[in-house]
């Protein structure tokens, strides 16, 4: 890996990353999947370059902080990737939050079926199957075997 610092006395990495291939949202949004086990610094070069700073939060082998570097790559790509998803597909994702959002609008009576007739000849007191009926009524204090 190259543009990688290991300090193993420091317990931590050093990644300096050109904000050109990986913006800034991208890097955070990797840096931020490994707050659970690292503790993450960031600094800005001014060069347009980001350094960030993977710290263990218990003693890492330095074999450890080359995995961690290898883990902290590939969640770059990851990220990476779900940024350039997200760009290609905003037109087809507002489409369809638009038209779900659109047929959850309230039915108006011009759209809305007329339902009226088949609601007031429904009894609520009708049970055809009997699933109201109180168990001792139904069972008549027959006892179960």
């Amino acid at each position: 890996m190259e543009n990688v610092e290991i300090d193993s006395r420091g317990n931590r990495i050093g990644l300096l990353l050109d904000e050109k291939i990986y913006p800034r949202e991208v890097s955070l949004a990797a840096a931020y999947r490994f707050i659970d086990r690292c503790y993450v610094r960031l600094e800005r070069t001014g060069r347009g370059q980001l350094l960030i700073w993977l710290k263990g939060k218990r003693k890492l082998s330095a074999k450890a902080l080359e995995a961690l570097a290898g883990d902290y790559d590939n969640e770059l790509l990851q990220q990476l990737m779900r940024q350039q998803v997200a760009a290609r597909t905003t037109g087809i994702r507002e489409a369809i939050v638009g038209r779900a959002l659109m047929s959850a609008e309230p039915w108006t009576e011009e759209t809305e079926p007329d339902k009226t007739n088949e609601i007031e000849e429904l009894d609520y007191t009708e049970d055809p199957l009997g699933i109201a009926v109180p168990w001792e009524e139904k069972y008549g204090g027959q006892e179960e075997d």
